[in-house]
């Protein structure tokens, strides 16, 4: 079997988050009868901060373990080379539990096991996509977005959207690739992405104007395609301060709305704590391995960590705006 993932601070920071927000989804929904927990990008059964080598519980975990009340229907969706090992680790831990470990690629398996829940559309669902690039496709979240009865709050989504590494898929001198220009058409459900691109190539976006552009296109979409009431956005950074990816909270229902708005708050300084922790452990890495030995004052510390203020440092709902190329579109 294949040993344990290495993760940053971040990963850490994600999954309290996502346990933070489990917890108050299945309280302010323990009138329902059923509560459903969909795991579209589970992971492996092991995963370990590579700077500690802490172990790190992973989201099948993490939502197996929320009681008071339970979620009562799970399904974890892996890769096969993944899932055996996945179900193994479960089973042993979670005797006795109805949760099921679906092997191959989760945009395809989605449409069985959506059929199969039919029975539970009335259903308090959350469905956690959590890709390691742009691997969720717009048909997966149309299908998740359209499983709960009509009439009924929709599937509640916490996505992550990795805008930051588009820059990097889509080279400056227009040469895109058809993989990765089917990939992104696919993720988005749309070709409007080109615009945002060949404006960069043009230098008429930034590249930070690019990554909030990209992002805005998913959140338009989300609430105007799909009628989604909210969608918040979370910006992560590493230890540098240079955005990695985005939370992208996702509700129709104005509970879930006031809980993340609240639970993004406390996040968003407990993403700048870790990062903080993060960077000063790195450093005292580095020196150890040339036989250096000091301590980082206030000041240090904040000099590694600063740069423009994080996206969410001081979390408030914005709502999307008109996508960039639409008439009247972009910032």
């Amino acid at each position: 079997m294949a040993g344990p993932r290495f993760w940053g601070f971040w990963t850490r920071g994600k999954l309290d988050l996502l346990r933070n927000y489990l917890a108050a989804f299945a309280k302010a929904s323990n009138r329902s009868p059923q509560r459903i927990y969909l795991d579209l990008f589970a992971g492996g059964p092991e995963g370990r901060d590579r700077l500690t080598g802490e172990p790190i519980l992973g989201s099948p975990r993490i939502a197996l373990s929320v009681d008071q009340p339970q979620f009562s229907v799970l399904r974890f969706f892996e890769q096969e080379s993944v899932a055996k090992a996945l179900r193994s680790a479960l089973l042993a831990e979670f005797p006795g539990r109805e949760f099921k470990v679906i092997s191959g690629d989760c945009n395809e398996t989605i449409v069985d096991a959506l059929r199969d829940l039919e029975s539970f559309d009335r259903a308090a669902t959350f469905a956690f996509i959590d890709p390691d690039g742009p691997d969720f496709r717009w048909s997966t979240i149309e299908r998740l977005a359209a499983f709960k009865r009509a009439g009924l709050p929709k599937t509640e989504l916490f996505i992550l959207v990795p805008a930051p590494m588009f820059i990097r898929l889509l080279p400056k001198d227009g040469s895109v690739t058809a993989r990765n220009t089917t990939r992104l058409t696919r993720m988005f459900g749309t070709d409007a992405w080109e615009r945002i691109y060949y404006a960069r190539v043009a230098n008429d976006l930034e590249p930070a104007e690019a990554r909030e552009e990209y992002l805005n296109l998913v959140r338009w979409r989300l609430e105007h395609d799909l009628r989604y009431g909210w969608t918040h956005p979370l910006e992560v950074r590493n230890t540098r301060n240079v955005p990695i990816y985005y939370l992208v909270f996702v509700t129709d229902h104005e509970i879930g709305n006031k809980i993340m708005t609240s639970v993004y708050g406390t996040a968003s300084r407990e993403f700048k704590k870790l990062r903080r922790e993060a960077a000063q452990h790195r450093l005292v890495q580095e020196d150890e391995a040339r036989g250096i030995l000091r301590l980082l004052s206030d000041d240090e510390l904040s000099d590694l960590t600063s740069g423009p203020e994080p996206r969410g440092e001081r979390y408030a709902y914005e709502p999307p705006w008109v996508p960039f190329g639409m008439e009247g579109g972009g910032r």
